[in-house]
């Protein structure tokens, strides 16, 4: 009796044992390299990265050549991508994971920064420029892809929303800063302002850039019509430039016109009437049809507009110096005027909400 009781005690606590080696098992959280929140913490603090940098770049530059916003802007078009983390230990046997960080720049946006950067950088070589600043950090750049590894601590499976957080910020912290900010110092020449000013004249960005890169090169600044605008001008204000009747006006030169020399295009006070009133209603058009923009589309479309407005005061000024007389040559300014707005109407209209 007593033999039997002795081996089922001994069978119990074996059995008690294997029970609690099983619980014990049972209770040890499988470990996660795959971390969504691991990606969002890298994605944010390379934004923080850009964004500063951008912006500290933007007010400390004397020459004003870069829009901040215009650089934040494109950062939000990089696609940011880690690959599937591989669980191995580190050299004290903790578990660790290891991802491959890839950050690709569209290649549109990739193309303008090379095209731009000889106006912040000068001539020197810009890729390599950026290989010097990542030296050191594990990164490499091929194409507009920066790659770098990535190790951090996993996750177990039963953490909480909070505790996976946390553990997630675990990672090479001051190795995507510093990517972040080179990131930036990438974007930069994405940013440069359609217009800048070079010693005190104002160019259009890619007349700048040529000058940049050719010094000689003979570029007209905006601020310094062409003798078409300047023509044009005198013309408008009521002051015809002294030439022979038998000349005309052919693109930045006189040329005689032997034909076309006795020639006056008389306009009557009820057609330049008609005219302006045109002009007044298609610009109070477009006007309200602006303000009712969307604000973001209105932002996106600045540039654009602006551009627009330049070429149409540009190419409008040119018909008018084909004139003969001031009133002529308000007549045909305001008629271009008025067909390029109505031009733009249709093509904003696309934009409008509905």
């Amino acid at each position: 009796m007593k033999k039997s009781i002795f081996v089922y005690s001994i069978i119990s606590v074996l059995s008690l044992a294997a029970c609690s080696r099983d619980d014990t098992a049972s209770s040890s959280p499988q470990l996660s390299c795959n971390s969504e929140q691991l990606r969002n913490q890298i994605q944010q603090t390379l934004q923080t990265g850009i964004d500063n940098n951008a912006r500290q770049f933007a007010q400390n530059d004397s020459r004003q050549f870069v829009d901040a916003e215009k650089v934040i802007g494109a950062s939000h078009e990089l696609n940011i991508a880690l690959s599937d983390g591989k669980l191995d230990k580190d050299s004290n046997g903790n578990p660790i994971c290891s991802s491959e960080l890839k950050i690709t720049v569209p290649a549109n946006i990739w193309q303008q920064i090379q095209t731009n950067a000889p106006l912040l950088f000068g001539k020197s070589d810009f890729i390599g420029r950026l290989n010097q600043q990542l030296q050191g950090n594990s990164v490499t750049l091929h194409d507009g892809v920066f790659t770098k590894p990535v190790k951090y601590a996993p996750v177990a499976s039963n953490t909480n929303a909070a505790s996976a957080t946390n553990a997630a910020s675990n990672f090479d912290q001051a190795g995507i800063q510093t990517l972040g900010t080179v990131l930036g110092n990438t974007l930069l020449p994405y940013g440069i302002k359609d217009t800048v000013v070079i010693a005190g004249h104002t160019y259009n960005r890619a007349d700048a850039i040529t000058l940049i890169t050719d010094p000689n090169a003979k570029v007209l600044p905006l601020d310094q019509p062409s003798p078409t605008a300047q023509m044009a001008s005198a013309i408008l204000n009521g002051h015809l430039p002294a030439m022979n009747s038998d000349h005309q006006v052919d693109g930045n030169h006189i040329q005689k016109n032997p034909e076309d020399s006795n020639k006056q295009a008389d306009v009557t006070a009820n057609q330049l009437q008609m005219t302006r009133d045109n002009n007044r209603n298609a610009n109070s058009v477009i006007n309200t049809q602006w303000r009712n923009l969307d604000d973001t589309v209105r932002k996106t479309l600045q540039h654009e507009q602006q551009k627009w407005i330049a070429r149409k005061t540009s190419q409008c000024q040119e018909k008018a110096a084909k004139a003969d007389s001031p009133a002529h040559a308000e007549f045909l300014r305001l008629e271009c005027d008025t067909q390029m707005t109505n031009e733009r109407i249709k093509y904003l209209s696309g934009y409008a909400l509905h």
